[in-house]
């Protein structure tokens, strides 16, 4: 017997599966063979990457692998290179360089050099218009420069003798107030050095003392160089003079030091600046006179200005370098 309800609503019939797709366990067979041999082709690779290596990763920087390295080879040489600086410190030479770089001797010796130029010089051709001696250019010849050269270098003072000689009260007194910056700077660095500050009107009276003496060293100089060096052989001329120059820096750093400091302790600095001292003559004597005629012949009389102020610089560092070394050496020594 029939269902009424299946001759209303007939099942429709289920599609015929062609010859060429039976036999498949999905109508989507013939696709998925095609796609998948493609996509197991792309994940093959990867896939034996995962299984031989773990998870892959991005790329890293070959020499990734070093900079721990080079940081700790770094710091190494750091350490070594603080714990050198410590030994050396601890050292006579590494006291003298510490004390020097707390005076600031280069901008100090720069310093001198322009108020040994500005001020000392003036009061030089002041003493020589005042005595009626040709003062500067015996100090220019026996500094050790030829004759061309010292020649150039006093052209440079020889137009203002005149203006000296007419210089008024005032002009005196500035001219002797302006020197003693030098003498000034020198205290300044002494007191320094030794630890032993000077005030008031001993100061002054002890700079003004000290332009006197250096009035007193020039002369004598100058009677070494005329009397001394015609008669016998340039050895002995220059021991004299060597040990002039010892006398005088001794005698400087009792004076500035308004005697605060014993003469013993003060000689290795009286003796260790006359080396220096020397050193720089020589200099002037070797180079300083070919160092003017070149470079007045290439920038005119500012040049032979500008070798003056080298071998100033050089001057204030010797005097530096002379008083460091000679305190240290009597610290060393003393008991």
């Amino acid at each position: 017997m029939t269902d009424p309800a299946d001759d209303r609503c007939p099942r429709p019939a289920a599609p015929a599966v062609p010859a060429a797709f039976q036999g498949r366990s999905s109508p989507a067979g013939p696709l998925a063979a095609q796609v998948r041999p493609g996509i197991a082709r792309q994940a093959g690779p990867r896939q034996a990457r995962h299984d031989n290596h773990g998870p892959a990763h991005a790329p890293s920087w070959p020499g990734k692998a070093r900079v721990p390295a080079l940081i700790d080879a770094w710091q190494r040489a750091c350490d070594a290179f603080r714990a050198g600086r410590s030994r050396f410190a601890r050292t006579v030479p590494g006291q003298i360089w510490a004390q020097l770089r707390e005076l600031g001797f280069i901008n100090s010796s720069l310093q001198f050099a322009a108020l040994f130029t500005l001020s000392f010089v003036p009061f030089l051709m002041l003493l020589s218009a005042v005595l009626g001696a040709d003062l500067s250019r015996e100090l220019v010849t026996r500094s050790g420069f030829s004759a061309q050269a010292s020649s150039d270098i006093t052209m440079l003072f020889t137009h203002g003798r005149t203006a000296l000689t007419s210089l008024s009260i005032m002009g005196i007194i500035l001219v002797v107030f302006a020197a003693d910056a030098i003498s000034h700077i020198l205290q300044t660095w002494y007191a320094k050095i030794f630890r032993a500050p000077v005030h008031g009107w001993k100061a002054i009276a002890r700079r003004a003392e000290w332009l006197a003496g250096v009035f007193g060293f020039m002369t004598l100089q100058i009677l070494i160089g005329r009397r001394v060096q015609p008669h016998s052989i340039p050895l002995v001329t220059s021991a004299a003079q060597f040990l002039l120059a010892v006398a005088f820096w001794w005698w400087s750093l009792h004076c500035l030091l308004a005697g605060q400091v014993s003469w013993r302790r003060l000689f290795p600095a009286g003796l260790t600046t006359a080396v220096c001292y020397t050193g720089v003559g020589i200099y002037v004597a070797c180079f300083g006179s070919s160092s003017i005629l070149d470079n007045e012949a290439s920038y005119g009389p500012i040049g032979a200005i500008m070798t003056l102020l080298t071998i100033e610089a050089g001057l204030g560092v010797a005097v530096h370098l002379g008083a460091v070394i000679g305190a240290a050496i009597a610290r060393k020594t003393s008991p």
